[in-house]
């Protein structure tokens, strides 16, 4: 079956340009360039297939988080950089941290703002830079090397 990774973050932080960049294979379902269901693709890494989804940013989309969600192994969190940990996300890592699911933080858009992104919890934060494929493999492999 493989291990299910779900990507989450707010609007326009990069999740479907992160989902993209790692896989072979990615499937988009957007609307006007907006994610509206969600993005889906797969990689093998070591032999194992890795499923990854990335769920809609849009808070009217909020319902298809806990849908999506349903059985991950891990989360990727992507955050834009330039804009800060948004409530959204400190929302989603809440969730996260309660149903001890691990994940990481993406703090993308490093071509952007390159200041230490500020969380205020233990957890690992890489960063990457979406567009250009800068770190989101090292951070994938973090966050597999946290999953049973």
């Amino acid at each position: 079956m493989g291990k299910k990774i779900v990507i989450f973050g707010d609007y326009d932080s990069g999740k479907t340009t992160t989902l993209e960049r790692l896989c072979e294979k990615a499937v988009k379902v957007e609307y006007n360039g907006v994610t509206v269901a969600l993005d889906y693709g797969n990689i093998t890494l070591n032999g194992e297939k890795i499923h990854l989804f990335a769920t809609p940013g849009h808070e009217r989309f909020r319902f298809m988080l806990e849908i999506i969600a349903s059985g991950l192994d891990g989360a990727i969190i992507v955050v834009d950089n330039s804009r800060g940990v948004t409530a959204a996300e400190e929302r989603i890592m809440d969730l996260l941290d309660e149903s001890k699911i691990p994940y990481v933080v993406f703090a993308n858009k490093q071509d952007l703002d390159d200041s230490t992104l500020e969380i205020g919890r233990e957890v690992d934060v890489i960063p990457t830079i979406a567009t250009e494929d800068v770190g989101l493999l090292k951070g994938l492999k973090r966050l597999l090397g946290k999953i049973s």
